[in-house]
């Protein structure tokens, strides 16, 4: 998801599985930002992110419990 006035050096998404799986492969949150209920991921862009979307669509690549715990926290400190 991008927005218009996100940077092309910036990736988002709401999708707190894909934030996860895409922070597992070791590309860096920005920042996370609240919206209501929902967290709003933001990455460093990277050309990666795309086969990453891919492979976790296909199931290939599935979410570590402990780091999608971990980004569930980080939606509750934004609601904050």
């Amino acid at each position: 998801m991008r927005t218009a006035q996100q940077p092309t050096n910036e990736f988002s998404t709401k999708d707190i599985y894909l934030a996860t799986v895409i922070k597992q492969t070791g590309i860096p949150i920005v920042r996370v930002e609240g919206n209501g209920r929902h967290g709003i991921f933001v990455f460093q862009n990277s050309y990666k992110i795309e086969e990453i979307k891919r492979k976790h669509d296909n199931g290939d690549l599935k979410a570590n419990p402990d780091e999608l715990v971990y980004l569930k926290a980080l939606t509750f400190v934004c609601r904050k």
